[in-house]
C-alpha cells in the first residue's frame, strides 16, 4: 500500500480493460491519476468512480494520436498537481475481429490508423512528459505492448508490427532519457480477458481451450498487469530500464512462437 504516494500518473486508455486495472491499483497505491481516453462516457464514469472512492483523479477525453490532445492532457496534470512522475502508454488500436489485416490487401488507412495510435501516440506522450519528469527529478514510463510483437500470424501483421515498433521505441527512449533519470520499460501481455474482448470468451469452449494452452493454466486478469505496472512505476524498480517483460502465463515459452501454431489458436 502507498507505494505511489505523492506521485502523479498519466494513463492513456485508462477507462477500460488493462488500463482501467492499472488506474484502479495506482489509486489504491496512493497516486494521483489523469486518465486520457478516447471514449468520453467511459472516461467520465472512471473519474467519478475513482473520486467516489476518495482517489485524486481527472478524466480527459482525447486521442493519443493528436498532438493537441496529448499536450492538453499533460497541461491538465501540471495545472492540477504541478508534476508528472509516471506515464503509462496503454491506449491502443485493436484489431476488429471481422476485418482482415493481411498485408497483401491491407488498406493504407488501416495501416496509418494502427501506427498512429500504437506508435505515434506513445511517442507524442513521451515527448510531452519527459521534460517535465526531468525537471521533477526523474520518472517512469511504461509502454503496454503485446506478445504479438514477438510472433507473427496471418491477418494481423499491422498490429504485430506496431507493437514491435513500440518495443523498439522503449529501447530508444530508455537510452536517450537515462541521463534525465527517466526509466522506460514495456509490459508485454499475452491473452487477457477484458471488457472489449468479452464476446470472444463467451463462445462455447473458448475459455477452456485457451486455458489449456497456457502453462499457468489460466487467461490473464487485468490485476496481473496492474501489479507489474505498480512495481515498474515505483522506486522498487529504479535500476530497471529498457526492458520488455512478458506477462503471459508462459504462453510464448510453451513452443507457440511459430505463426502456424498461433494462427490455429486465433490469439487476440
Amino acid at each position: 500500500m502507498n507505494r505511489l504516494e505523492g506521485k502523479v500518473a498519466l494513463v492513456t486508455g485508462g477507462a477500460s480493460g488493462i488500463g482501467r486495472g492499472i488506474v484502479d491499483l495506482f489509486a489504491v497505491e496512493g497516486a494521483s491519476i489523469a486518465i486520457l481516453d478516447i471514449e468520453p462516457q467511459w472516461t467520465k464514469d472512471t473519474e467519478a468512480e475513482l473520486r467516489d472512492k476518495g482517489a485524486r483523479a481527472i478524466g480527459i477525453h482525447g486521442d493519443v494520436s493528436k498532438t493537441d490532445d496529448v499536450k492538453r492532457a499533460v497541461r491538465r496534470c501540471v495545472q492540477e498537481w504541478e508534476r508528472v512522475d509516471i506515464l503509462v502508454n496503454n491506449a491502443a488500436a485493436a484489431m476488429p475481429a471481422d476485418k482482415s489485416f493481411f498485408l497483401a490487401d491491407l488498406a493504407e488507412s488501416d495501416w496509418d490508423w494502427m501506427m498512429a495510435v500504437n506508435v505515434k501516440g506513445p511517442l507524442l506522450c513521451i515527448q510531452a512528459v519527459a521534460p517535465i519528469m526531468r525537471s521533477g527529478g526523474g520518472g517512469s514510463i511504461i509502454n503496454i505492448s503485446s506478445i504479438s510483437a514477438r510472433s507473427c500470424y496471418p491477418g494481423r501483421g499491422a498490429y504485430s508490427m506496431s507493437k514491435a515498433a513500440l518495443e523498439n521505441l522503449t529501447l530508444q527512449a530508455a537510452v536517450e532519457l537515462g541521463s534525465w533519470k527517466v526509466r522506460v520499460n514495456s509490459i508485454t501481455p499475452g491473452w487477457f480477458r477484458t471488457r472489449r474482448n468479452e464476446a470472444t470468451y463467451q463462445r462455447p469452449g473458448e475459455l477452456a481451450r485457451r486455458n489449456a494452452t497456457i502453462p499457468a493454466g489460466r487467461i490473464g486478469a487485468v490485476e496481473d498487469v496492474a501489479r507489474l505496472a505498480v512495481f515498474l512505476a515505483s522506486e522498487e524498480s529504479d535500476y530497471i530500464t529498457g526492458e520488455s517483460i512478458e506477462i503471459d502465463g508462459g504462453l510464448l515459452a510453451a513452443a507457440l512462437k511459430s505463426s502456424a501454431d498461433l494462427a490455429k489458436l486465433r490469439p487476440l
